[in-house]
């Protein structure tokens, strides 16, 4: 049984792991008893913003890590950033776009479902003749 996996690029990572470093420091500088310059009024304020600001941070991250699309042979399960899975099949796939080293997926109602390429997509080209085997439509 086949099985293939497409990971959502999801252009804020490096800066959502960048605030969560950071959020994560100043929580750990206001948590100690170290006297900083610059705090908020009231000293409260601090720890609690820089939580939020990590558990936020943290969430997003996690659920960009979990968004795309997993291909196998009974059908496929798209899992967005935000939203519940959908489960579709492989008529539900108007057609695959393909523009050099990038993959581009429609569904029948004309919108994009998902996006991805050669350089950080495992097997894209197995995954798009994959598609193609299925009776999904190409064009260049």
């Amino acid at each position: 049984m086949k099985a293939y996996k497409i990971q959502a690029n999801f252009p804020l990572n490096i800066p959502l792991v960048f605030l969560a470093v950071i959020s994560g420091a100043w929580l750990i500088l206001n948590v100690l008893p170290i006297p900083l310059e610059g705090q908020l009024e009231p000293v409260w304020l601090n720890p609690l913003l820089a939580g939020i600001l990590l558990v936020v941070s943290v969430l997003l991250l996690y659920k960009a890590n979990r968004s795309g699309l997993t291909l196998d042979d009974n059908g496929l399960v798209y899992t967005p950033l935000f939203g519940a899975r959908k489960g579709l099949s492989y008529g539900d796939l108007a057609k695959i776009s393909t523009g050099g080293k990038s993959y581009c997926l429609y569904t029948t109602d004309g919108k994009r479902l998902i996006q991805f390429d050669d350089t950080y997509t495992k097997d894209a080209s197995q995954i798009v003749a994959f598609l193609k085997e299925k009776g999904v439509r190409s064009e260049f």
